[in-house]
């Protein structure tokens, strides 16, 4: 016969905000050994359910942490989870971001003074980020992406770059360091394109040598798939937004075709990173997608690879929770 849990076992259970903090203890005390460089500060310190924390994400820039919370249950304990970040992740300041399931996110300042932009570093490179800019997506630098921006960095040196969605340049950045011959950042929204030269700057690249298009990202890319001759094109789009026609995007229906015209884009052994945020979307129909793109452009690929994600970011292992799953084509 099953023993029942009695009155005393039930008072002595952890309440959820010492599970919390604890959670977020062992992340923290999980990433200490992990293969990223010391200069390296922007870095993922809970990945959600690759923690055992469903629900919370939280992304270090430099000395302020960004916490998003989607799980409804988290809210009442932040104050808890804002002091174990500050006691042990290495930060002096903490703001939330609290999602719901129907789209709608407030922020809360937690701990110390955010600025309104500061600078931190990946890899040798500087990025000017805004973690409580409430218009941004994101503080302008995506931690999933960083193998993303290392493998373009490495495969850039001499090429034309095309910069899709480019928000804040940080694929543009790692292009123009590792020698590309001129980056096209593209994106609808006014405000990225000065963001994007600043960033550019920060390393020590002239903005002049290369291209801002404030312009619709799917339009530029028909046209560059019409011409041709691109050396690296990165297409990272939202899962769904708004056009400028007024026409609506979605991700999930759009793959194979953003997939073939940016091969079409591509010269002889050019490269496309696509990537995809759809938690609905699986990492083998991402790299299907891509496949099935290129062919209908009539290009010989040589290799289709899923972007790796960092070791930071642990939620790998969760299909459903994962943030980011990508392709990288290589044609012939």
């Amino acid at each position: 016969m099953p023993r029942t849990q009695g009155p005393r076992a039930a008072a002595d259970a952890p309440s959820l905000v010492t599970l919390a903090v604890d959670g977020v203890r062992r992340a923290l005390a999980r990433r200490r050994g992990l293969p990223i460089a010391s200069s390296t500060d922007v870095r993922r310190l809970v990945d959600g359910d690759g923690d055992g924390l469903p629900g919370v994400v939280v992304d270090r820039y430099a000395d302020v942490a960004r916490l998003e919370l989607w799980a409804s249950a988290w809210p009442a304990h932040l104050d808890d989870l804002a002091t174990a970040l500050v006691d042990d992740g290495g930060v002096r300041a903490v703001v939330a971001v609290l999602r719901t399931a129907a789209g709608r996110s407030e922020q809360r300042v937690l701990r110390g003074a955010v600025p309104a932009a500061h600078v931190v570093h990946e890899a040798g490179l500087r990025f000017l980020v805004r973690v409580a800019d409430k218009d941004a997506v994101g503080a302008g630098v995506f931690v999933d992406q960083r193998e993303g921006r290392a493998l373009v960095r490495a495969s850039a040196r001499g090429r034309v770059v095309v910069n899709l969605f480019a928000h804040a340049g940080a694929f543009g950045v790692a292009a123009a360091v590792g020698g590309a011959a001129r980056v096209d950042h593209v994106d609808m929204a006014k405000k990225c394109a000065p963001w994007a030269a600043a960033n550019l700057a920060l390393n020590g690249v002239d903005p002049r040598g290369h291209r801002f298009l404030v312009d619709d990202a799917l339009l530029v890319l028909g046209r560059w798939a019409k011409k041709g001759g691109a050396g690296v094109v990165v297409c990272d789009p939202p899962t769904q937004a708004v056009r400028q026609d007024g026409s609506r995007f979605v991700l999930r229906d759009s793959l194979h075709e953003l997939a073939r015209d940016g091969c079409a884009s591509l010269g002889d052994g050019g490269l496309l990173l696509l990537s995809c945020n759809d938690r609905s979307v699986p990492v083998q129909r991402v790299l299907e997608e891509a496949e099935r793109g290129a062919q209908l452009a009539g290009r010989r690929v040589r290799s289709v690879v899923e972007v790796p994600l960092p070791a930071d970011v642990t939620s790998r292992d969760h299909p459903r929770a994962r943030p980011m799953r990508g392709a990288v084509v290589r044609l012939a």
